[in-house]
């Protein structure tokens, strides 16, 4: 097979902005059909993509022989369609959050590996090769055994979480359809507010770069006068014993630098991984120093990477840097620091399942 023939279910902002011209734009993948339940958005990227197959159903799309499928659908509804996808024996790259609750994500983790399907999770910053730098010092020890991740993430998705989408159009240039208004403010759809956006991001990393999965959270949220949380700090411990901390608002406004790293400390040394500004160091406790070149403004956040990712593991290349396994171990991580701010108390993992 010299192509993998790939579907998109959602015809939104991140879809059209990001998944289907990269899918069209890669010699390895044929974009065959677009699925949506607003048949207007799915005409438009047809139109837009030279997409003549467009489906309002996406059980149709999956099962006009495609080998794979994008999931960038609104939070509430990631499940249930990356568990028919996974059912027609389609390979799935789902968006972030992968769902909203932990026992979901793990379905999918177990239905993937009981069929034999590749299952991928959308953490493009993981696609980075300081990511993979990362890891590879941390997991091979060079620091030693880790004791403390400390983490920051802002963001500019206020407008988002209050429902008014419109207001980043200059900003985001929707170059077809934008959010709609309820995607990332109503928590029946969105499943939360900040959290659930943008703390999966550096989640994400942390359990990419440690390999180790979360044991207890303890969270404090802020909405203000939003339905959805604007501001969180989750403090965490890890399960070989280390603590953490990860702190995130979506209140930075246009213009404004936004902050997004995260330090990992260890008995040996400390990693340093600037995301949002492509830097990366280490510094051991032996008085060395070990610094990478920063990335360039296109190695950022490669939005391309992971749609394609998809097609080359379909294609029997490539590795997989967001497997499902990491993004539900995010989904509890972030599923027990919901209860937590909802209770005041920390939250065992263990006990979401």
């Amino acid at each position: 097979m010299d192509q993998a023939r790939i579907g998109v279910i959602g015809a939104g902002w991140w879809a059209t902005q990001h998944h289907m011209p990269s899918l069209v734009g890669y010699d390895r993948a044929e974009l065959t059909g677009i699925a949506d339940v607003e048949a207007e958005k799915a005409k438009r990227a047809g139109e837009f993509y030279e997409v003549k197959d467009r489906f309002e159903d996406h059980r149709e799309l999956l099962a006009s022989g495609i080998d794979g499928v994008v999931i960038a659908v609104q939070h509430a509804y990631h499940y249930q369609v990356a568990k028919d996808a996974l059912d027609a024996g389609v390979h799935v790259l789902v968006e972030k959050p992968m769902t909203l609750k932990a026992s979901e994500a793990w379905d999918l983790v177990e239905r993937a590996d009981r069929l034999g399907l590749h299952l991928m999770v959308g953490y493009t910053y993981q696609f980075t090769k300081h990511a993979e730098a990362a890891r590879k010092i941390v997991q091979s020890g060079r620091i030693g055994e880790l004791q403390f991740v400390s983490g920051i993430f802002t963001s500019m998705v206020e407008s988002y979480l209050r429902g008014k989408p419109q207001e980043y159009a200059s900003e985001f240039n929707f170059p077809i359809t934008g959010p709609s208004e309820d995607t990332y403010s109503d928590p029946t759809v969105a499943g939360g507010g900040q959290g659930v956006l943008q703390v999966t991001h550096p989640m994400g990393m942390v359990m990419r770069v440690t390999g180790l999965k979360a044991t207890q959270v303890f969270a404090f949220m802020e909405s203000f006068d939003l339905d959805v949380d604007l501001v969180d700090t989750f403090s965490y411990r890890l399960e070989n014993g280390a603590v953490g901390t990860m702190s995130s608002t979506g209140g930075v406004r246009p213009g404004q630098p936004s902050d997004q790293r995260i330090i990992y400390f260890g008995t040996k040394g400390q990693v340093r991984q600037d995301m949002i500004n492509g830097r990366l160091d280490a510094h051991f406790h032996d008085g060395t120093t070990e610094e990478f070149t920063d990335l360039t403004k296109d190695e950022l956040y490669p939005a391309h990477a992971t749609s394609r990712a998809l097609v080359d593991l379909i294609l029997g290349d490539g590795d997989n840097r967001a497997p499902g396994e990491q993004g539900a171990r995010v989904v509890e991580f972030l599923e027990a620091g919901y209860r937590s701010a909802e209770t005041g108390a920390p939250v065992t993992v263990a006990k979401l399942h």
